[in-house]
């Protein structure tokens, strides 16, 4: 009984063949991982960024006020409530961290998963409408391979809807050089009593467009109750000070501190 075998020839044909699909093989599985890997760096970079917008937008439109006056890397806001103020929105070793009061607990915006750089907020004035804040930042997936590297460039612009709310009194910074308001943007009224127009304030309900630098729709009334009597004289800087002396149950005193006929500055009794 004849037996035949596979010649040399046949062998290594067949060994050729396996081993040029077992290289196919391997290249579309390469191909497939590096998908995978670019598939699961992109999701993840973009669920942490909408993440992240998502948590700006909160605070930015909720804040009683937008503290950064221009461009920054932090964003400062003050809430309604005085035991979070002032908050800050910040960057630090590729996270952004939320922190409320000065000495409070950074609080992680985005996970060890993604690598935050390049953060700026700047601040855009729109009256009389809505301030915006512009929002940029680059966030990448945290990776030492190559094959997973994705990273992605982030813009955004969110409208500050919340009125200025404020729960204490309204204090400048510790240099106290800050004003209140500027002389290009004029202040319309304060709770409708205090009104202004150009460089003239009128007083009361009802002067809205005051023609002197100072008018009152109403009574002036001088009262230095516990109050001691400046001085008057030609060194002091009381000179133009009217002075009302309450006397009790006897007659009343008004007086000027000015210059008398003979040149001497003291009290004028006016009445």
């Amino acid at each position: 009984m004849n037996k035949k075998g596979f010649t040399l020839v046949e062998m290594l044909v067949s060994i050729a063949i396996f081993a040029v699909i077992i290289v196919a093989f391997i290249g579309i599985l390469v191909v497939i991982l590096q998908v995978q890997g670019q598939s699961s760096s992109s999701q993840a970079v973009n669920q942490e960024s909408q993440f992240l917008l998502q948590k700006m937008q909160y605070y930015v439109e909720s804040a009683s006020v937008i503290a950064t006056s221009t461009t920054s890397s932090t964003l400062k806001f003050y809430v309604a409530s005085s035991t979070l103020d002032p908050s800050f929105i910040t960057l630090s070793s590729g996270t952004v961290y939320l922190q409320q009061t000065t000495t409070g607990t950074l609080q992680a915006l985005t996970s060890p998963k993604v690598v935050v750089s390049n953060l700026v907020f700047t601040r855009n004035a729109n009256p009389p409408g809505h301030d915006a804040v512009s929002i940029s930042f680059t966030m990448a997936y945290n990776t030492l391979n190559v094959e997973q590297a994705f990273s992605q460039f982030f813009s955004s612009s969110i409208e500050h809807v919340s009125a200025a709310t404020f729960d204490t009194g309204v204090f400048p910074s510790v240099s106290a050089s800050e004003p209140l308001g500027s002389s290009g943007s004029t202040w319309s009224s304060v709770n409708g009593v205090i009104n202004f127009s150009g460089n003239n304030v009128g007083i009361g309900t009802g002067d809205t467009s005051p023609a002197q630098q100072l008018e009152v729709n109403g009574g002036v009334r001088l009262y230095p109750n516990g109050v001691s009597e400046p001085t008057c004289s030609s060194s002091s800087n009381a000179r133009g000070t009217l002075w009302f002396v309450n006397n009790g149950g006897s007659k009343d005193n008004l007086l000027l501190c000015a210059a008398s006929a003979t040149g001497t500055v003291t009290w004028e009794t006016l009445y």
